[in-house]
């Protein structure tokens, strides 16, 4: 017998997140992967690691890790975590809670920050 604890949803209420890559800046994520690829792999499994978190039925308001953070606009970083002496990267995503979808925009470094940020809002400007 299986107990229900009334503050998770039940598996039938559970929405199933997914990632869209059709807004990602490709090229400069190729580029960067060759330069960067330990960071950039690190990115994605903390990626992975907030994919799970909503698929298990987590609110995204209530996803809480230390790589993960707003930059307004429902634009946030994920930064790359366990690396030793690494390249400080960030994966840029957009979070569109009611369609349950993450879309993966751009990565970058701490140089590029604000120029990846502006971007990444202008991308996002309509949805």
């Amino acid at each position: 017998m299986e107990i229900e604890n009334p503050d998770m949803p039940s598996a039938s209420q559970k929405p199933k997140w997914g990632i869209d890559n059709t807004l990602a800046e490709k090229g400069t994520i190729k580029r960067y992967q060759k330069r960067h690829p330990d960071e950039v792999a690190s990115c994605y499994a903390n990626l992975l690691l907030v994919l799970d978190r909503l698929n298990f039925g987590i609110p995204f308001a209530k996803v809480e890790y230390g790589f993960l953070r707003p930059e307004g606009g429902n634009v946030f970083r994920i930064g790359q975590t366990g690396l030793r002496h690494a390249r400080e990267t960030r994966l840029y995503i957009y979070v569109k809670v009611v369609e349950t979808t993450i879309f993966v925009l751009t990565v970058g470094d701490k140089d590029s920050q604000q120029d990846d940020i502006n971007r990444c809002k202008r991308a996002t400007k309509n949805l």
